[in-house]
């Protein structure tokens, strides 16, 4: 009876083993960021928060094969005007590890509403501005991924910041997001206070 539970023991793990080994870390990550999501649950629960509208789709940079997103936010009652466009391009580190590279657009009016063209842009280097230092670097749970930006490296000036901070996981229907910008005595300046934003999958 021992060795039948020993060996049901070990097939358990050998079969999460191959699960794990078998994931396709890159585009599991590009899966959960994709799509159309936006935290009008939150904010019904807690009025301190803002129903968001956060919509992600795949974009084309010239000369680079990393996955790519378009990624834009808007209060869900403006959506015709975003308040954040970014670029990601996503690597993968290690077996277990991901990094989400974030580029500002030099046009990005231009960009507006661009992931419900149906068609997949296509920019150039020269057009997106690397935001060093605000990469995001995440690990894979078993479920989802969660990380988040160096503690004082992505620098920022909005509001009288001068870093900002984001804390990010995600999961196949969610995505949580927390932004801070902080000023040079360590006190928080913007962003959301009691927790991250909830962005759920439509």
């Amino acid at each position: 009876m021992l060795s039948l539970l020993v060996v049901l023991a070990c097939s358990e793990k050998d079969s999460v083993d191959t699960a794990e080994d078998s994931l396709d870390l890159l585009t599991t990550f590009e899966h959960h960021l994709s799509g159309d999501f936006d935290s009008s649950q939150q904010a019904q629960e807690n009025s301190t928060y803002f129903d968001v509208s956060l919509k992600a789709c795949p974009l084309r940079v010239e000369n680079i094969e990393s996955p790519t997103l378009y990624i834009e936010q808007a209060l869900s009652d403006k959506q015709h005007q975003p308040y954040r466009q970014r670029i990601y391009i996503l690597n993968q580190i290690d077996e277990r590890t991901v990094k989400s590279e974030i580029y500002e657009l030099d046009s990005p009016d231009s960009f507006i509403g661009v992931c419900g063209e149906g068609e997949i842009r296509t920019v150039s280097m020269d057009s997106i501005t690397l935001k060093a230092g605000c990469e995001v670097v995440l690990e894979w749970n078993g479920n989802g991924f969660i990380g988040e930006t160096g503690v004082d490296t992505c620098k920022s000036d909005m509001n009288g910041a001068a870093y900002a901070t984001s804390i990010v996981k995600t999961t196949d229907t969610m995505i949580s997001s927390w932004d801070q910008g902080w000023n040079s005595s360590d006190q928080q300046v913007w962003g959301a206070v009691d927790g991250p934003y909830i962005f759920l999958r439509k």
